[in-house]
């Protein structure tokens, strides 16, 4: 338990508090990409490295194992599967009153200015991908099996920790990634590999920020502002 909450707070807890600081996306937005792939490699081959070797357990415990032509047909599906989670909520969120939709949206959202971003993007949610499916589905889930923990109130604590994270896109973003949790760890609890849901994850990451590019201009005005919190 002291493993889990230490890699915790060296890694993901300094981001969660930092959640009321983040600027407005715009030119910034390559060096915030760019530092949380710096950030995240390293960070992502120390926990496994911690997981595998410190613990003395063989890498495909953790959600290494081979590739198989399976899996792509898996990942697609996934990927899917998280288009569908989201669907839902854009429904509703579109139907609500203007000031409803306004404060459970209301947040920070990640953005792209042009298609020279997108290979950057990718890197970044593929990082992203690995590093917190790692975390939150492989090894969490993993260690809250080993002490004991029964898979439903591990997926439920894992899924709240990861939701959580989110609170600076707003409570609809909460919601969202709560749905999109329970999903991912469906997915991992039934396959066990690591590379179908990081690929997923950051294949799901990056849409969303491609059709940052060209979504607001095919929506009504309002329903564009409210989801991509246009000025």
């Amino acid at each position: 338990m002291a493993e889990m909450i230490l890699l915790f707070a060296a890694f993901f807890l300094p981001g969660y508090v930092a959640q009321g600081f983040m600027a407005p996306a715009g030119p910034g937005m390559n060096m915030l990409m760019l530092q949380s792939i710096i950030s995240g490699i390293p960070q992502f081959f120390l926990m496994a490295y911690v997981a595998i070797f410190a613990a003395g357990t063989t890498p495909a415990r953790w959600g290494f194992v081979p590739f198989e032509p399976r899996d792509a047909l898996r990942t697609a599906a996934l990927i899917l599967g998280c288009f569908a989670v989201v669907a839902p909520f854009i429904v509703v969120l579109v139907a609500l009153p203007s000031d409803l939709t306004r404060s459970l949206a209301g947040g920070y959202r990640w953005g792209l200015q042009s298609a020279a971003q997108i290979p950057l993007a990718i890197l970044f949610g593929i990082t992203a991908g690995y590093r917190e499916e790692f975390f939150f589905r492989a090894y969490l889930l993993g260690r809250l099996e080993e002490v004991g923990v029964q898979v439903p109130l591990a997926v439920a604590a894992s899924t709240a920790l990861f939701s959580v994270g989110h609170l600076y896109e707003g409570l609809l973003a909460v919601a969202i990634t709560a749905g999109l949790g329970i999903l991912l760890s469906a997915a991992w609890l039934r396959r066990r590999s690591l590379h179908v849901v990081a690929i997923a994850h950051g294949a799901y990451n990056t849409v969303v920020l491609c059709l940052g590019l060209v979504l607001p201009h095919a929506l009504p005005e309002a329903t564009a502002m409210h989801i991509f919190h246009l000025q």
